[in-house]
């Protein structure tokens, strides 16, 4: 009887291993899947930051008038949630091109306003190719 017991110690110690090992396991996904909603909590932070500017900066056809003309537009600041860290400043892209010809309803317009395109890039802050362009028709 007494190797009976031992046998049955043995097992129920090694059961209590495999479900320690299980819950380190589940323990680890969990972990890991937390720092990846963070992760992308960030980029998505930032990117909404960048294109509430850009969209900002779209609302002044002055404004878009001149960045296609040849003036430099402001830059985008992020500024991050940790205050000790200083905001980045993002240089802007500007793309103006002409629409060609545009019917809408059967009418042509001839000379429609201009297409202009907005574009900051930082894969460091925005993840994924870094790339955030907000473009409009019109505004100059």
């Amino acid at each position: 009887m007494s190797s009976s017991t031992s046998r049955q110690r043995g097992d129920a110690l090694l059961e209590a291993l495999v479900g320690v090992v299980l819950v380190a396991i589940i323990g680890m996904g969990s972990a890991y899947t937390a720092s990846r909603i963070a992760v992308s909590h960030k980029f998505a932070r930032t990117q909404a930051m960048a294109v509430s500017q850009l969209r900002q900066m779209l609302q002044s056809p002055s404004d878009v008038a001149a960045w296609c003309s040849g003036t430099a537009p402001p830059a985008v600041r992020i500024r991050p949630a940790d205050t000790a860290i200083a905001p980045t400043d993002l240089s802007v892209t500007v793309t103006c091109s002409a629409a060609g010809t545009l019917t809408i309803g059967g009418r042509t317009i001839a000379t429609p306003p201009q297409r202009v395109t907005l574009t900051v890039s930082s894969s460091a802050l925005f993840g994924g190719n870094g790339t955030i362009a907000v473009g409009n028709v019109g505004g100059s």
